[in-house]
């Protein structure tokens, strides 16, 4: 019987994938993943903040940013929540040297 986590994964190996498959060396510091997961949530908060307070009678280009800072916040939740140490590292571009 499978998790959450494994149909999650299975679900978001597209996303995934890219950042786990290397075999290059890594550096991984345990409070990366929390050092992501506050990232993640100041940029939902950002785009949510947008989505809010930007006055209803303007332009709708000011989805560009609400968008961006959303898709940012949400890729970093996901690869914190999912992602193996191979995958934050990558993400943060840790290299062991």
């Amino acid at each position: 019987m499978s998790s959450l986590k494994d149909l999650a994964r299975k679900i978001c190996a597209p996303l995934l994938n890219p950042l786990e498959n290397s075999d290059a060396p890594y550096h991984y510091t345990p409070k990366s993943r929390g050092i992501l997961v506050v990232m993640s949530v100041l940029f939902l908060s950002l785009a949510m903040g947008l989505a809010v307070f930007l006055p209803s009678g303007i332009e709708r280009t000011f989805l560009i940013p609400v968008s961006v800072f959303g898709l940012i916040g949400l890729f970093g939740l996901l690869v914190a929540w999912l992602g193996s140490e191979r995958a934050i590292a990558r993400l943060w571009n840790s290299k062991q040297g």
